[in-house]
This record gives structure tokens, C-alpha cells and sequence, in this order.
């Protein structure tokens, strides 16, 4: 049996969860979510707790990813989640206005990113800000789509970055031997 999905996933007094059409729908104070269930898992939802099985070994695989996106999507309606993306170049830099993130890293023109409808961001400094939503896989995605602007490049490490990222730097030639 897979060791995470063994467990339940205990919930929040603020969740509430529903099963309809082979979807769990999670709602709670920062918003709602569903998360589609596989061919072979159960879920089922006692008390406090939601209990995700597998009818047969061969689904064990799906039955730890209908856990984990479970125990995210719980997670994300009652916490939220966040990232904070660096930015790493002279005279780069960022600033936040409403749903619009202005970036100014080199180019001949500023660019503004556009967030999606869930996602927020606060400024902390002209080199950092941090992005705020309930759903994981849109926060990640968002995160992505903003550091292919300008993705950090191996020999000064220059780029946008999220903190804590590990980023190693190539070593340039050497002058001949």
C-alpha cells in the first residue's frame, strides 16, 4: 500500500468536502477546488477525515496522485499557498500593480504579465515579489510562465529565480594552456 495514502487526510472545521460524478469538491475560506478521481480509487469521507483506497495493487500509483492532489487542494482552500519569485540582474526589477505584474529585466521594453483569475501578488522590493493562490498546480504554473521571461542563464546566474532554488554555475573556459 502506498505509505502517504495509507493515512487520512484530516481536515479543517472551515472545509467542507462533497463527492458528485467521480469529483471530490473542496470548499473553505480561500476558495473552491475539485479534483477528479481515477479509475480504481475510492474516496471516501468520514467524520473528519477523507480516506483515499485502490480496488486492485495495479492502481497503486493513482492511488498515492488522488491523495496528494486531495491533501493539496485541502491544504490550498484553508492555508493557501506561496512563492516568491527574485529577480537577479543590474538595474532589473519589478513592480505590482493589481492583477498586473510589470517587469523590467533588459529588454527594450518593459513587460507586463498578466495573472490569472485565483492568483495574487505583493511587492516586497523592486527585486522581489511574492505570488499567493489556493491552487498549487496554478501557482507553480504561473511561477513558470514568469521565469521563461527571462529563465536564469548558468554562467552569472542572472535571471528570475524562485527563492530558494538550487542553481549550480558553470565555470567559464580558461585562457589557453
Amino acid at each position: 500500500m502506498s505509505r502517504k495514502a495509507s493515512k487520512p487526510i484530516e481536515m479543517d472545521k472551515s472545509v467542507n468536502v462533497e463527492m458528485k460524478d467521480n469529483k471530490v469538491h473542496i470548499s473553505g475560506p480561500k476558495g473552491q477546488l475539485s479534483v477528479e478521481t481515477k479509475q480504481g480509487v475510492e474516496v471516501e469521507i468520514e467524520d473528519r477525515k477523507i480516506y483515499v483506497n485502490r480496488t486492485h495493487d495495479r492502481h497503486k500509483a493513482f492511488q498515492g496522485l488522488v491523495w496528494s492532489l486531495i491533501n493539496n487542494a485541502v491544504i490550498g482552500v484553508n492555508k493557501g499557498f506561496s512563492k516568491t519569485l527574485q529577480i537577479v540582474g543590474k538595474g532589473w526589477r519589478s513592480a505590482v500593480k493589481g492583477d498586473v505584474i510589470n517587469l523590467q529585466l533588459g529588454y527594450s521594453q518593459p513587460i507586463d504579465f498578466k495573472l490569472p483569475k485565483g492568483v495574487t501578488a505583493t511587492q516586497k522590493n523592486p527585486g522581489e515579489f511574492t505570488i499567493h493562490s489556493h491552487d498549487k498546480q496554478l501557482l507553480g504554473q504561473v511561477c513558470a510562465n514568469i521565469q521563461a521571461i527571462r529563465p536564469v542563464e548558468p554562467y552569472k546566474l542572472k535571471g528570475i529565480r524562485i527563492q530558494g532554488q538550487y542553481l549550480r554555475q558553470k565555470v567559464r573556459k580558461t585562457a589557453g594552456v
